[in-house]
């Protein structure tokens, strides 16, 4: 039963290393999915480890190198796709693995220094790998400029020192209804935007996590 969320983890990976597989054929709506299924098996296995009493060293290590494939090699890919598909010439068009770089540095440094339990310090893996994937779905021309803009951008937010709400299952009435207005509202954006959603919800959380950190370092 124990090595029931390290089995999750296997299956984030598997599921990430599926989504490079499609991210490189260009069907970027199975990679979506792929990349969906990943954050599911990723939330999964964490919280059954817990419930279960199965946490462990392995299992956090483990966690992290599924991740690296997950939420830092597939959003690096889908950067770098995307500059090919504008005919960027090398070396410019590994611009995008600069994601891969950044991710992997994060969850190194999130593996090695203590964490708040309520909030993650910096934009977290998941939380930037829908980013990307979503920004697949946009309807209007995406430019170099802009691709690199949020390249850029999304790395700096990994490793940055701004305060990112954290999900977690809890029994309380408040819990509740945050939950089910992110739900509620994740629905309308799907229902108007598409996949196109995940980057905009991700957009938001960005925003308005960066403006707590600015109001709580000024009350500080």
């Amino acid at each position: 039963m124990k090595v029931l969320p390290n089995l999750f983890t296997l299956a984030n990976a598997a599921a990430g290393c599926l989504a490079l597989y499609f991210i490189l054929d260009i069907d970027f709506e199975t990679a979506t999915y792929c990349v969906l299924i990943c954050c599911v098996f990723d939330f999964l296995d964490g919280f059954l480890a817990r419930v279960i009493g199965a946490t462990s060293e392995f299992g956090k290590q483990l966690d992290s190198l599924a991740d690296v494939i997950s939420f830092g090699v597939v959003p690096g890919a889908v950067a770098t796709v995307m500059l090919g598909i504008l005919d960027v010439d090398f070396p410019r068009l590994f611009i995008g693995f600069i994601i891969t770089l950044a991710s992997a540095y994060r969850l190194a440094n999130y593996n090695t220094n203590n964490q708040n339990k309520f909030h993650f310090s910096g934009l977290p893996t998941p939380a930037n790998a829908l980013f990307w994937i979503g920004l697949t779905h946009i309807q209007t021309e995406i430019t170099f400029n802009l691709i690199v803009s949020a390249v850029i951008v999304t790395s700096f937010l990994l490793n940055s020192s701004f305060t990112f709400y954290r999900l977690q299952l809890k029994y309380s009435l408040l819990y509740f209804v945050k939950l089910s207005l992110m739900i509620v509202m994740m629905i309308v954006l799907w229902l108007q935007f598409g996949h196109l959603a995940w980057s905009i919800t991700i957009t938001l959380y960005a925003l308005f996590s960066i403006v707590f950190s600015h109001v709580a370092k000024s009350r500080g």
